[in-house]
């Protein structure tokens, strides 16, 4: 009776440290399931996160490229507008030469008894007018030629600040889709939005 008793007992406890054991093994099976998705995902983060600040590096490079050609593209045509300038200048100064030699052939004209003398100076006030106005003709082509290069200048400016606008949109549409398992998934409510 007594060692039908002591075995009862003594299979109590082992009983007791098999179940305790058992629930150990599978706490421990469990933990490491949970250790390997946690890797995986910190794996994944990791990529996620290179891939983007990458992403990041590139773009920023590009448009800092595209803002050093469009400040050069802008220079170009400041240098435009000076000579353009400056051939207005030219330009008002012919018109003013002009305007003298108008004013002396109103006088060459007014002295009728010395009219031979006043055709001669009158003559040499037309063939000096017909240069002042060859002169302002080739100024006028020159800031025609200058309208030309700015035209050209303000649509190759259009096009890069296009090209620049594309490039943040693919930007941005990257960076979502690369945030998108960041926002689905296991570990999506610890993520703030």
């Amino acid at each position: 009776m007594d060692h039908d008793g002591t075995t009862s007992q003594n299979e109590k406890p082992a009983d007791a440290f098999e179940a305790i054991a058992s629930a150990m093994v599978e706490f421990r099976t469990e933990m490491e399931y949970y250790n390997g998705r946690g890797e995986k995902i910190a794996n994944r983060t990791r990529f996620i996160m290179r891939v983007v600040f990458a992403t990041l590096i590139v773009s920023s490079i590009y448009l800092v490229f595209m803002i050093f050609q469009m400040s050069n593209n802008m220079s170009i045509m400041t240098g435009h507008l000076e000579s353009m300038y400056s051939r207005f200048g030219s330009m008002s100064q012919d018109m003013r030469e002009i305007t003298g030699l108008v004013d002396s052939m109103g006088k060459s004209i007014s002295g009728i008894p010395v009219i031979a003398q006043s055709m001669t100076v009158m003559d040499e006030d037309v063939g000096a007018m017909s240069g002042s106005v060859f002169e302002m003709n080739t100024s006028m082509t020159a800031i025609d030629n200058d309208m030309v290069r700015i035209n050209t200048d303000m649509h190759e400016i259009t096009g890069r600040l296009s090209n620049m606008n594309r490039a943040v949109n693919w930007m941005t549409y990257d960076v979502n889709e690369m945030a998108a398992p960041m926002n689905s998934g296991p570990m999506s409510d610890f993520w703030p939005r």
